[in-house]
């Protein structure tokens, strides 16, 4: 029988005008809550907090853990189909991927850690992100991510590219789970906080997810894992709210990761679940055991009593509240049977792992702390778990008063096109990623079918669901995978930008001849504090909303990220650098035979190439009027979502009847980029090409450079060009031929001529250059 604690209740906060006295105000300003927030929890209490309480609600108020300002957008959000197995509300989403299978995903981020100490906090948020897999019974088969640096000309950006790769390839080459590809991008925004999103999926059969819901009463709580440390301490709360100038006395708040502790964590618990001597489980990630054990009680309606006393640490004389508000990395919390605790300990003895037991799963709503061999604290989960909801007031910014249409002939034609040519395929938005991703191991497990650096990539399954282990008999199905987002549409035009997100990472799934399915999201946005960030916020989601709907790709997992943002002082003034918003998706699409799949580049001379889609030739918000006008401040053309449905379907028919060699979306730095990217990433040969685009009402520079096209740059063979012509008429959607794959030389319009081993070696070098700036 459980034993229900005595707690010394502290008389009711007396009313003292406006002003708290000032140990109070410290402490709630210190763990990081509002006054208002602070008085609701002194009303629900029915005393004033100490900081074992105080630590608790505010790790689970938080902005990180809660979603308090932004859940009542979120729910708006699409999240059922047919495909889909699990959507939001668990440690990852699931879709069903047939054969009895169910592929596990989820997009995470880890932005203010890697901010401050980049290799930690990029590898602790690989790390976390794989950890919420395999809690779900999966095998973490492929990681991606989606990267955001300042300027090249930032001095410091060079070393947070350095360390943050290092940190990704380190903990994913160590746990053996391949890297298959991502995005890197560039912007001044970004100068004072980097972005890092962290994306893993893996497979699992249908009947063997684990979830966090499933406590029993009587069961027993165990720790299993690494021990406790200091480390990560104060860490979700310091995800919610912005940097300042002091942000390297943060450092302590940085998780440190082990990733061979991890490989066996990770070999342990699905040993465990093969045996079924879990009934639920819950990584310890933000907010460490205040989350799990919360969550896992809530979720299934019951309580717990928690033995402070029983974890292990690995720094002596920790408190109770630094205990709760670890994030030591590596650990696990998970319930389960008391006849099946010694097995269970077996298996993780097997491992060279704690397994503790830390408590029990109790017939009431509350968590029973004790320490000291003592009752503690004893805390009403509902209270704690149901935080507030904000509904924030926001307004539309004023900047948007001044993004109109681009006036195009305000801005005069440069002479010398092959020089814009040059400096856009240099430009490291533009330029080959290779040098990060061969910092990857992208090929480990050999299920990978493209490397990195194509439109998406493509996975087979031969099987993996256990170590050593292939019972899916070695087909040819298949996933794809890409990430996607665009921060300076997603500024100019906040409902385009998250539109453009999802039809975006879909356009590069159907390229290769997939299907997208599902998606999960990761929101990274300034303080929602400023009503004009909530504005932008509620736009981008509305956006979201609508492409995913349309696209039928349900939001099954995320994550939001805000107070990307910090304060500096500039002349005498304290300055506020913003983010642009910055929605990130993650999607995954399938294909029935992986042999079937397109890439981008062009194959063999002398193939024709057509322009499947409209181009209409918008310059706002392009690359090229940012390099060559400094000017991209004009609202881009928007997207036609039920043309794209079109589109999507005819690239998808065109590549099931073997008539495409080739296919690349028209995105960043327009069709120019795409001709140009498709004749010199060939792995064997550089090729060239020679095209003639005109269009009346057309500049050539629209031509050439405008972005995010609904359009396609596809190769074919002369002979299969009528039957081509008919297919694509079919879905209503223009196809027209504009040229055909050459030898070396690219040529367009009589204005572009250029080399192609030229602009193959400006684009080999573009981030290069970056990177080695970190050693000089």
């Amino acid at each position: 029988m459980a034993i229900k604690p005595k707690v010394k209740k502290q008389p009711l906060a007396k009313k003292r005008g406006k002003k708290l006295v000032e140990k109070e105000k410290e402490n709630y300003k210190l763990f990081g809550l509002s006054l208002d927030e602070y008085k609701k929890i002194n009303e629900l209490l029915g005393h004033e907090p100490d900081d074992f309480e105080l630590g608790i609600f505010s790790a689970m108020w938080s902005e990180h853990c809660s979603y308090k300002s932004s859940k009542v957008y979120l729910k708006t959000l699409p999240t059922k189909g047919d495909k889909i197995v699990i959507g939001p509300g668990e440690n990852a989403g699931a879709v069903d991927f047939g054969g009895g299978d169910a592929l596990i995903f989820k997009m995470e981020s880890h932005n203010h850690p890697s901010f401050i100490e980049p290799f930690q906090g990029a590898a602790t948020g690989v790390g976390g992100i794989m950890r919420d897999i395999f809690t779900m019974g999966a095998r973490p088969i492929a990681n991606l991510n989606s990267l955001r640096f300042g300027s090249c000309f930032n001095p410091k950006t060079p070393y947070y590219v350095s360390e943050v790769v290092k940190g990704i390839g380190f903990y994913g080459n160590c746990m053996g789970v391949p890297t298959v590809g991502g995005e890197v991008v560039f912007d001044e925004c970004y100068n004072d906080n980097i972005l890092v999103n962290a994306f893993t999926i893996g497979i699992v059969k249908k009947d063997g997810i684990f979830l966090s819901s499933k406590c029993e009463v009587g069961n027993i709580v165990v720790y299993v894992g690494s021990a406790t440390g200091m480390d990560g301490i104060h860490g979700a709360t310091m995800a919610s709210e912005e940097f300042d100038s002091k942000k390297n006395k943060k450092r302590s708040t940085v998780q440190v990761g082990d990733p061979f502790t991890e490989k066996l964590l990770l070999e342990a618990c699905l040993e465990a679940m093969d045996k079924k001597l879990i009934v639920s489980i819950q990584d310890m990630g933000a907010a460490g055991i205040t989350s799990s054990s919360f969550e896992m009680a809530d979720k299934s309606g019951h309580g717990m009593i928690i033995n402070l006393d029983a974890f292990p640490l690995r720094t002596p004389n920790m408190t109770p509240v630094e205990i709760m508000l670890s994030e030591s990395q590596e650990r696990m919390l998970l319930a389960t049977g008391r006849e099946d605790f010694d097995a269970l300990n077996g298996v993780f003895d097997k491992w060279g792992l704690n397994c503790v037991k830390v408590g029990e799963v109790i017939d009431e709503k509350t968590i029973k702390f004790y320490y000291n061999s003592k009752p503690y604290k004893s805390l009403d989960v509902g209270m704690v778990v149901n935080g507030p909801a904000y509904n924030r007031p926001k307004i539309k910014p004023e900047y948007l008063q001044k993004i109109l249409p681009v006036k195009i002939n305000n801005y005069k034609v440069p002479k010398n096109l092959n020089e814009v040519a040059k400096r856009l395929m240099m430009h490291p938005n533009i330029a080959s990623k290779r040098p990060i991703f061969t910092q990857y191991d992208y090929s480990i497990g050999t299920n990978t079918v493209t490397p990195p650096g194509f439109s998406a990539a493509v996975l087979r399954v031969k099987g993996c669901n256990e170590a050593g282990k292939d019972d899916r008999n070695d087909n040819n199905k298949g996933f794809l995978l890409n990430v996607s987002g665009n921060s300076r549409y997603a500024y100019l035009n906040p409902y385009m930008g998250g539109v453009l997100a999802v039809a975006e990472c879909a356009r590069n799934i159907a390229a290769c001849g997939g299907t997208p399915v599902a998606i999960t999201d990761c929101l990274n946005f300034a303080s929602p504090e400023d009503p004009e960030v909530m504005w932008q916020f509620s736009e981008v989601v509305k956006g979201i909303k609508d492409a995913a709907t349309k696209l039928n790709t349900p939001v099954i997992s995320g994550n939001v990220s805000f107070y990307n943002e910090t304060a500096k002082k500039e002349t005498g003034k304290t300055i506020i650098s913003k983010i642009y918003p910055t929605p990130v998706i993650g999607m995954v699409g399938f294909i029935e035979d992986v042999n079937n799949a397109v890439t981008p580049y062009f194959k063999d001379e002398g193939d024709e190439i057509f322009l499947l889609g409209k181009l209409k030739g918008d310059l706002g918000g392009s690359l090229y009027m940012d390099l060559v006008h400094k000017d991209f401040y004009q609202k881009p053309a928007g997207i036609d979502l039920d043309y794209e449905i079109s589109l999507q379907n005819c690239i998808r028919s065109l590549i099931k009847s073997g008539m495409v060699k080739s296919a690349a979306d028209i995105s960043e730095g327009g069709i120019f980029v795409a001709l140009a990217e498709s004749s010199i990433t060939n792995p064997n040969k550089i090729l060239g090409f020679t095209v003639d685009l005109n269009i009346k009402e057309l500049r050539n520079d629209e031509i050439l450079f405008s972005e995010f096209e609904q359009a396609f740059i596809i190769t074919s063979n002369s002979i299969v060009k009528q039957k081509l012509l008919k297919a694509a008429g079919n879905f209503n959607v223009s196809l027209l031929k504009i040229g055909a794959v050459g030898k070396d030389v690219m040529k367009i319009n009589n204005t572009i001529e250029l080399k192609s081993d030229t602009i193959k070696y400006g684009y080999e070098r573009g981030v290069e250059k970056i990177i080695s700036a970190a050693y000089m």
